[in-house]
């Protein structure tokens, strides 16, 4: 399971583009090739833990280009999944 590192502000999130919500999630997401197909990443700001929601006509390759993005900036580490 992948996790934004406990060091790191998640206000940094903002600077790839992703915008906190209300429910204390920070969302990044667009719409791909299809308008009515919908990519998104949440990063919940409590667990710091990465999920992300597809659709059967959503381009994957927009998920991972965004997450190896963030693990590029060293922001992302993976932990053992809790059960």
């Amino acid at each position: 399971m992948l996790k934004i590192k406990d060091s790191v502000d998640l206000k940094e999130l903002e600077k790839f583009g992703f915008e906190e919500n209300e429910y204390d999630y920070f969302w990044y997401g667009f719409t791909r090739p299809n308008p009515n197909s919908e990519i998104s990443i949440l990063v919940n700001m409590k667990t710091r833990h990465i999920s992300t929601g597809i659709d059967m006509y959503a381009d994957l390759f927009k998920i991972h280009d965004k997450i190896y993005d963030l693990i590029q900036a060293g922001l992302v580490e993976k932990v053992e999944e809790e059960r």
